[in-house]
């Protein structure tokens, strides 16, 4: 029997002992159902425990409960994780026996005491802890408010989350290490948002640039361009770092005073999570006391390389003076033939020019002017330039070269080509020193970069170069060597005979000008050294020299010759006369100014010698310039002077001009005729 259908039949019927039945049934149907609501929260409150704890236990950070003692009565997956231990092995210990320092226990100790004490307590505590497995963790304690009465403990409880933050302290610490790299780097560091626009600069580049970081920020980087380079520079290289590539290459930027530094430069974009460029670094290498080594360097081995050079030159030489001597003395047996003897003297004519040709490259190899650079041909460089090269091979060696007729020109410096050409000729020649038929070549020809070559160079810029090549029939390069060859102090030579810095010299006078150096072997030839130079796209800018002399008749004149050699000056005197002018003369700088004080309205021009004794010719037409602004004057110099004699003469191109001897006797009387009627005018 139920008690619902019991209850029915009572309800419908009665019994007449209804009362003892509801005495006897309301109490148990009471505590059963009772009872069953207490289990039924029982499983709930168990449920929602466990719940709790799966929540916690998953939490990405430490979870604690404390009594009052600081003893732990809970503690999460993550605080033993962090520990290295189990749950069975903290609970009951005290949290700080855990810390790995005595600063960190009392620390944590102090704040759990407050807590206690005061109830509240909101200030975080930094420390680290040693895990079980011997690691340390730096953590931060964040105690709860305030405790609380917790009943199922039967007992006060105090909470606290514990971060474990020691891969954000590593992050942190690498970052600013990092930092101090950057600022304390010798590399020159700037980098821009996607737009280019300066965001950063580190001290060396405020130092090299002259700029304040202030100065830059906000600015673009063009406020550091300098003229010294084509803009298409600037272009390809824009167009590289947004293409999402890396553009390496050399550049010369300008200060802030105006003055120019070379640098050594990368380009290369920053990519955030998208993949899309976000920004871009740019790392320089201030060049400049790199490159002042370098030019002591070449200057070093350009004086090794002039003991053989004067050796050739002065072979060539005693040549050239061997056959104006013929001539001449044939030419006075043939005194009564004017036609033949006008053609002694036109050979004559004609050997004093390439005499005087081979001392100006003499002159040209020795000089100091490593950084100037301009637009050159390299076909009239391999004819002209190149027989300052072709004087150091000895006679025993056949020589073959091959120019193409395509013009090439680029841009760079025709003296540091000259001693890259000595080099190599001089190595060749080295080279078959010991061959029974010795033999070397040099060639010139176009050539486009193909997809072999570009694999070779991919830093290599644009598509048409010019290709010099060096070729010998010699023992050729141990393979072991080959990869050495170009090191600095590395030579293959016995003691004494060399420095090792020629093809290191070679090496970077090419890296300079943008192109590359291989070495290698042709067919028939056991060595081939070969250049590749970019070509120069500018054609406005070719420095194509073309001989030009007037034809302006003599306008006669009184001329004041000056030049401290006297048979030249005599010899002058007559030639100049022979065209219709009067000439008066002076040895030095101080007699030619005493005779122009006293002529100074006569005088029509002057030519004087730069260098004299007493007074030279630069410090005599500045005093003559004192009298007269505009007194034309034309200089004459037995060799080229130094950088401050140069920039004097350019300041005064209007009114003066410079002939090197010897010189052309028409071109002298066309200068001589112009400047004279461009006063007179």
């Amino acid at each position: 029997m139920t008690i619902v259908p019991l209850f029915g039949r009572i309800a419908l019927h009665g019994t007449g002992h209804e009362d003892e039945i509801f005495r006897f049934l309301v109490p148990m149907m009471v505590g059963g159902v009772a009872g069953f609501l207490i289990g039924l929260a029982k499983d709930r409150v168990q449920t929602s425990l466990a719940q709790c704890r799966s929540i916690l236990d998953a939490m990405p950070y430490g979870v604690v409960q404390c009594n009052s003692s600081g003893q732990l009565l809970f503690a999460n997956q993550k605080i033993c994780d962090i520990l290295g231990c189990s749950k069975d092995e903290l609970l009951g210990s005290h949290l700080w026996k855990f810390c790995s320092s005595d600063l960190c226990r009392s620390s944590l100790q102090t704040s759990f005491a407050q807590l206690v004490e005061s109830g509240r307590l909101t200030q975080a505590v930094s420390g680290s802890f040693n895990s079980k497995t011997g690691e340390k963790s730096k953590v931060e304690f964040h105690w709860n408010h305030q405790g609380h009465f917790d009943a199922s403990l039967g007992c006060h409880a105090y909470t606290a989350t514990i971060i474990n933050v020691t891969s954000q302290v590593k992050s942190q610490r690498l970052l600013e290490k990092l930092s101090q790299v950057v600022e304390h780097a010798d590399e020159l560091i700037l980098l821009t948002d996607r737009n280019g626009i300066i965001e950063y600069v580190n001290p060396a580049l405020e130092r090299v640039s002259g700029y304040s970081a202030q100065e830059l920020m906000g600015k673009k980087p063009s406020m550091l361009k300098s003229s010294a380079q084509d803009a298409s520079v600037y272009q390809q290289l824009w167009q590289t770092i947004v293409s999402g590539q890396t553009w390496r290459g050399t550049l010369i930027d300008r200060r802030k005073d105006g003055s120019f530094y070379p640098v050594a430069m990368t380009v290369s974009p920053i990519l955030n999570d998208q993949g899309e460029i976000a920004a871009y670094v740019s790392v320089q290498q201030d060049m400049t006391e790199r490159q002042e080594l370098e030019e002591q360097l070449l200057q070093s081995q350009k004086m090794e390389a002039l003991g053989t050079l004067v050796g050739g030159i002065a072979h060539d030489f005693n040549n050239i003076l061997a056959a104006v001597k013929g001539h001449t003395y044939l030419a006075r047996g043939e005194m009564d033939d004017q036609k033949r003897c006008a053609e002694r003297l036109s050979s004559v004519d004609a050997l004093t020019d390439q005499g005087s040709e081979m001392i100006q490259q003499l002159l040209t190899f020795a000089r100091k002017d490593q950084l100037e650079k301009r637009i050159f041909s390299l076909n009239k460089f391999m004819r002209d330039g190149y027989r300052l090269a072709k004087s150091i091979i000895p006679e025993n060696i056949v020589h073959e070269t091959d120019f193409c007729d395509d013009e090439l020109f680029i841009y760079g410096n025709a003296t540091q080509f000259q001693q890259v050409m000595m080099n190599l000729v001089g190595n060749a020649c080295d080279a078959v020193a010991n061959v029974q038929k010795p033999k070397t070549r040099c060639t010139l020809s176009r050539f486009y970069a193909n997809d072999i070559f570009r694999k070779r160079h991919p830093d290599l810029q644009g598509d048409h170069f010019a290709r010099i090549s060096v070729s010998d029939n010699g023992v050729g390069i141990d393979p072991e060597q080959a990869s050495k060859i170009f090191e600095p102090f590395y030579t293959t030579k016995g003691v004494g005979e060399g420095t090792g810095l020629g093809l290191a010299m070679v090496y970077g006078a090419v890296s300079g000008h943008g192109g590359v150096i291989e070495a290698g072997a042709d067919e028939g030839w056991s060595t081939t050294f070969s250049i590749y130079l970019p070509l120069s796209e500018s054609e406005g800018q070719r420095d194509v020299l073309e001989e030009h002399v007037s034809t302006a008749a003599s306008i006669g004149g009184l001329i004041l010759l000056v030049d401290d050699e006297a048979s030249l000056r005599h010899t002058l005197r007559e030639v100049l006369e022979s065209h219709g002018y009067q000439v008066i003369e002076a040895g030095d700088g101080e007699e030619a100014l005493q005779l122009f004080q006293s002529r100074a309205k006569e005088i029509a021009l002057i030519i004087t010698d730069i260098v004299m004794p007493k007074m030279g010719g630069i410090d005599f037409i500045d005093a003559v310039r004192a009298i007269d602004q505009n007194m034309p004057a034309i200089y004459i110099s037995g060799y080229e002077g130094g950088a401050e004699q140069r920039r004097l003469l350019a300041e005064d191109t209007q009114q003066s001009c410079v002939m090197n001897k010897p010189f052309q006797i028409s071109a002298l009387a066309a200068a001589v005729g112009e400047m004279i009627a461009a006063r007179d005018g």
